[in-house]
């Protein structure tokens, strides 16, 4: 059976063990999260932010398991500082001695929601035409005045209307 593109992305790639998120912060257009197997050492992963709900799943069943044994915790307490959520955790067998961990915050309440919320399509009023500008490269719906595209990075062209 093969593996789906979470399962490669947030499973051991030796053990193929779902590992524990430890660290998630979110910088420009990414997300950087730091996963740990129970078994092997921890690795880094880099996703894009504006593919962030595709990946909640797989990052709120990462975020609540024991770095130490891969058993699911239960959050004791939680504390913000600035940006961060900082997420005391509690494990069947370690208790609470595992170590905090650091989420964005605003990723932690996306998470926390069992739903992920889907944008709903606006339907023009009065039967307008709405033109949207696309990435030339892939296809990405872009903003009139932006000059790069934020998911793939190439340059877009200045259209005149």
């Amino acid at each position: 059976m093969a593996q789906s593109v979470d399962e490669k992305l947030f499973n051991c790639p030796k053990c193929g063990t779902p590992g524990s998120i430890f660290f998630l912060k979110v910088e420009g257009n990414n997300i950087y999260v730091k996963h740990k197997c129970p078994k092997h050492r921890e690795k880094l992963i880099k996703l894009p932010l504006l593919q962030k709900n595709q990946f909640i799943p797989s990052i709120r069943n990462g975020f609540f398991r024991c770095h130490k044994c891969g058993q699911e915790t239960t959050v004791q307490s939680t504390k913000t500082s600035g940006p961060w959520m900082l997420v005391k955790a509690v494990c069947p067998t370690h208790g609470n001695k595992i170590p905090l961990q650091r989420i964005w915050s605003t990723i932690y309440i996306d998470i926390l929601n069992k739903e992920v919320p889907t944008p709903k399509p606006t339907k023009p009023e009065n039967n307008q035409i709405i033109r949207r500008k696309l990435c030339p490269n892939c296809k990405t719906p872009i903003n009139g005045t932006d000059k790069y595209c934020d998911a793939c990075g190439a340059e877009i062209a200045q259209i005149e209307d």
